[in-house]
């Protein structure tokens, strides 16, 4: 499975590639004074608004000191953006050794020298504080 893998906090994760649109670096995000703690903002996409969550907050590791990419997703409810502090990377890996249990979380692969959990896109936007507002 082709996947993007990115750092947050002391552990790697990944998305299938399938379901990440484009990687944005250094979105301009405008804020919402009174969001949930895993809502960033919003940022606009080629005239589309889009909400930009925490990953970190959604995934239950900390909190995103600087949005510097931020992950283009696509769901069911339409189009999402997962803000990161480092660049993803796009890799090819294989057997997973085993899931975790944890909502919002497929399985662990080994890749290179590290272990890297898949997250399911619609699982962590469900499962995380925030849902995923209707596109217009």
């Amino acid at each position: 499975m082709k996947a993007l893998v990115l750092p947050l906090g002391e552990e790697h994760y990944a998305f299938p590639l399938v379901s990440v649109q484009q990687v944005i670096e250094n979105p301009r995000v405008t804020r919402l004074p009174a969001a949930d703690a895993s809502v960033l903002g919003l940022v606009n996409v080629r005239g589309e608004i889009v909400p930009l969550f925490d990953l970190a907050v959604l995934a239950g590791v900390g909190k995103t000191r600087s949005c510097a990419f931020a992950i283009l997703v696509t769901t069911t409810q339409g189009a999402a953006a997962l803000g990161v502090e480092e660049m993803p990377v796009s890799t090819e890996i294989d057997e997973s050794l085993a899931s975790n249990g944890d909502p919002g979380t497929a399985r662990v692969y080994p890749v290179d020298d590290r272990l890297v959990t898949v997250l399911e896109v619609e699982s962590l936007l469900v499962t995380g504080r925030a849902g995923v507002p209707r596109a217009s």
